[in-house]
């Protein structure tokens, strides 16, 4: 029997088809921006090739280098167990597309008894309410209007965005996948906090930079704190750091209450305009 994987995210679903011994997916068209694949998506395609390797395990961590831009189209996935005991296991995936090397990822799994449950420790709830939608962030790239961005430190306009503040702090609030099993909740709340951090991380850099300039992700390192939560509203806040042509971002991801359940960093390649970069 082949298997077949639908995961439903506020992003689309994340699929994943067997195929030989691995596996095959794709970059649907609109999940790309100028042409390129959305890095988040590759990102939970291989954190889902991972997962079907470890059965019962939840996942620990997610580091994604991204070794060249995806397009739309096929994407072929090779998920292997590199080490497994009773407790934990590591998986190492690949993505390739037109036979070159797209992504290469390592992923934790681990009994979800080592973890913190989903809530973590009751802290004082924070809210959401009040906090005004940003609708520019959509108009550019459409494929992220089901996380519903609600601006806490996010500038309201794109005229307004490169404000020379290296931080970003936004809601999303992401209409949950309705009848959706509780494994199939817990996958795809996973899936939908790599896809968050990886289309807001670099903005920490971005806001500091003249609009012409350009960033590249090269990686991208998750590690969650706690155990599967559903798609929910979550808090975003991140900061970035710019070393003259390469960007250092880094960023929490927490809910309602609780303390955050997810920490991630991303290094990032910039490009600026030749000019500017001459005077640089």
């Amino acid at each position: 029997m082949t298997l077949s994987l639908q995961i439903p995210t506020p992003l689309g679903d994340v699929c994943l088809e067997e195929d030989g011994s691995g596996f095959r997916s794709e970059m649907p068209p609109e999940l790309c921006f100028q042409g390129l694949g959305f890095g988040g998506y590759s990102a939970a395609v291989a954190a889902l090739a991972g997962f079907t390797r470890m059965p019962g395990r939840a996942l620990r961590s997610m580091h994604a280098v991204f070794t060249a831009p995806a397009k739309p189209g096929r994407l072929e996935v090779a998920a292997r167990v590199l080490s497994t005991g009773r407790s934990s296991g590591l998986c190492e995936v690949t993505l390739e597309q037109g036979g070159a090397l797209v992504l290469t990822g390592l992923a934790w799994f681990v009994d979800p008894r080592m973890m913190n449950g989903p809530a973590g420790t009751a802290t004082q709830p924070i809210s959401y309410d009040g906090c005004d939608s940003v609708p520019w962030v959509t108009e550019l790239a459409p494929f992220l209007k089901g996380l519903n961005v609600r601006a806490v430190d996010y500038p309201l306009t794109y005229d307004d965005f490169h404000d020379g503040q290296a931080r970003v702090a936004m809601w999303a609030v992401p209409d949950a996948p309705a009848g959706a099993d509780p494994r199939i909740a817990e996958i795809s709340g996973r899936l939908t906090d790599i896809m968050f951090f990886d289309a807001f991380l670099l903005d920490a850099g971005m806001r500091t930079e003249s609009p012409q300039t350009r960033m590249i992700s090269l990686d991208l390192s998750v590690i969650w704190s706690a155990g599967h939560e559903a798609p929910a509203p979550t808090l975003l806040e991140a900061d970035g750091r710019i070393d003259h042509k390469l960007a250092t971002m880094q960023g929490t991801l927490r809910g309602t209450t609780g303390p955050a359940r997810a920490s991630a960093t991303s290094q990032c390649r910039v490009f600026r305009a030749q000019r500017e970069s001459l005077d640089s």
